[in-house]
């Protein structure tokens, strides 16, 4: 929602670089971290007018030396602006891939390099997104099994079939209406 006024704004480097940041804080609010971000932003921006002549590059090591970008930024930069093969790890592909049993661990770089490891390059990029979308509609921290269509090939759901059953529990008994002010206050009076 935010970048087409920004790009329109600032529609490169150098126009970001000399960006005030008061007045990128202000068109940026609405993402959050507002403050933090512009001042990544305008420092990513002039590095890349300093470092590389404006350009983004497509290198990972030279990308997470910039200003506010972190691996999972760059993985994205490079799979979707560039063309470059990326895999982001986020929270959603840290859950997926660790209950399909396609990875392990909880550290993004490991489950990165596993992955990575299992996928031909071409196909970093689709699977992240793919996981990710997974993770947010259907392999939720509360998974709907009932709707995913990869249990047959799942850890997790393989796991819980072989469980024994688990015991029914007992419905709680009703809860008996609360007593009126005016009862319990008979009720704790000494007369």
């Amino acid at each position: 929602m935010v970048t087409p006024a920004l790009f329109a704004k600032y529609p490169n480097a150098a126009a970001l670089a000399a960006a005030r940041q008061a007045s990128l804080e202000k068109q940026i609010k609405s993402t959050g971290f507002f403050r933090q971000k512009s001042k990544s932003l305008i420092g990513m921006a002039k590095a890349l007018v300093d470092e590389h002549g404006g350009d983004v590059p497509a290198d990972m090591e030279q990308l997470t030396r910039l200003p506010g970008v972190g691996r999972k930024t760059a993985n994205v930069v490079l799979g979707h602006a560039l063309g470059v093969p990326g895999l982001p790890v986020d929270r959603h592909v840290l859950r997926v891939s660790n209950r399909i049993g396609i990875a392990e661990g909880d550290d993004p770089v490991k489950v990165e390099a596993q992955l990575c490891a299992a996928l031909p390059s071409e196909m970093w990029t689709l699977a992240s997104d793919v996981q990710i979308l997974h993770g947010r509609r259907i392999c939720r921290p509360k998974p709907l099994c009932d709707k995913c269509l990869v249990v047959n090939d799942c850890n997790y759901y393989r796991s819980l079939s072989a469980a024994p059953e688990r015991a029914v529990k007992a419905p709680r008994p009703a809860r008996r209406p609360r007593p009126s002010h005016d009862t319990r206050r008979l009720r704790t009076s000494r007369h």
